[in-house]
């Protein structure tokens, strides 16, 4: 097809040539609007050029590249150098002349593939260098681990020297990285925790956000976390929960809530109170229950989970329970213990009048104060 189609659209190249000097700037950058798929590692003066598709990279593709391609042509490039060396030296003047003009191009060759492979090597297996002196380096080492959530952009400029022969703006992007200033802040992506996890983490601490992207959310934001679990619960399936795998060597979500659970049981509580009330606003109707998918609250807290049944019986004037997984064996122990209690709930539950006789409820305004700052909590986590 080239031989047909080609001349038209470049008299002085080959296929190959073509593909390796011009097609990226002249077509593909272009079709994609500088967010191209197929991305050119290139040499210094694009001698070499390795194409990859970004939808197949994985952790080890720049090894591959190293291993099955770039050395071994550095190794036939040497070994022609060595035949070279010696033709040169031959007493046919002609052909050490042949051999002496070959000599330079091998050689010009041989050294651009060297540096190419070094550069090849520390964004594989350490991270690029410094794009200007005056910024700092980054501050950890890491592997190239590419992540197609953090998009073409962040997972090109941590490889700008290798796409800076034929693409510029990787570079500008890792200065940005760098940086992290303003709306250049590129801090919740996987790619800015590998190289600068001590100002990731310390942002993950402060921004709820921040610390949803990089699986973090429950150790640092365990109330908050709890919160969303239970409303999540409620909008995607009552066995839903925030999981995040270990992060730093700690034991993940399971031993933060489990901690938040034993550590701060009150406001856990609360916060379940505060969701009952959001889900009978949504629902228009008093709910009999809200299921729970945690042990711990009532086999530690069991006089609080009744205190909590019985505010919410009282404000939406119908009978209510807390399910867990240990509620049965702990409210039997509790109520066997307290019969007072079970009395003083059964008096109440006589007294219940149907909340739609009354015209206005406190727990009507409460639930609005509520919906309004969850409105805002619902908008920063989307975001």
């Amino acid at each position: 097809m080239w031989t047909e189609y080609g001349p038209a659209i470049d008299k002085k190249r080959s296929l190959r040539e073509w593909l390796r000097e011009k097609f990226f700037a002249d077509v593909h950058k272009g079709m994609y609007d500088n967010r191209p798929i197929h991305w050119p590692l290139s040499s210094a003066k694009k001698t070499f050029v390795a194409w990859v598709t970004i939808h197949r990279w994985t952790d080890q593709t720049l090894r591959v590249l190293l291993a099955d391609h770039l050395e071994p042509a550095l190794k036939r490039l040497d070994g022609e150098i060595t035949d070279l060396t010696a033709a040169r030296k031959q007493a046919d003047k002609k052909q050490a002349r042949t051999a002496d003009e070959r000599y330079g191009d091998i050689k010009a060759w041989r050294d651009e593939l060297a540096e190419f492979i070094t550069q090849v090597q520390q964004c594989a297996e350490r991270g690029p260098a410094p794009p200007d002196p005056k910024k700092p380096e980054r501050e950890a080492d890491a592997r190239y681990v590419p992540d197609l959530d953090d998009g073409v952009m962040i997972n090109s400029a941590a490889l700008w020297p290798l796409l800076e022969p034929q693409w510029k703006d990787p570079k500008k992007w890792w200065k940005e990285l760098v940086a992290a200033k303003g709306k250049k802040d590129y801090d919740w992506s996987h790619l800015a925790m590998r190289y600068w996890p001590t100002r990731v983490d310390a942002k993950c601490q402060a921004d709820p956000s921040l610390g949803v992207a990089h699986g973090c959310f429950w150790k640092y934001h365990p109330a908050r976390a709890w919160a969303w679990e239970l409303r999540l619960q409620d909008e995607i399936g009552p066995d839903f929960r925030i999981e995040e795998a270990s992060y730093s060597g700690d034991g993940g979500a399971a031993e933060h809530r489990a901690t938040y659970l034993r550590d701060q049981a009150a406001a856990a509580l609360a916060t379940i109170e505060k969701e009952m009330l959001r889900r009978r606003r949504k629902q228009k109707k008093p709910l009999s229950e809200l299921r729970i998918v945690e042990i711990g609250l009532w086999s530690t807290v069991p006089a609080d989970c009744w205190d909590l049944e019985l505010r919410l019986i009282e404000k939406q004037q119908a009978n209510f329970h807390l399910i867990a997984p240990d509620e049965p064996a702990a409210r039997s122990k509790f109520e066997t213990k307290h019969p007072d209690k079970v009395k003083d709930r059964q008096a109440l539950l006589s007294r219940l009048r149907p909340l739609e006789l009354f015209s206005t409820t406190d727990d009507e305004e409460e639930v609005a104060e509520l919906d309004s700052s969850e409105e805002a909590e619902a908008e920063e986590i989307d975001a």
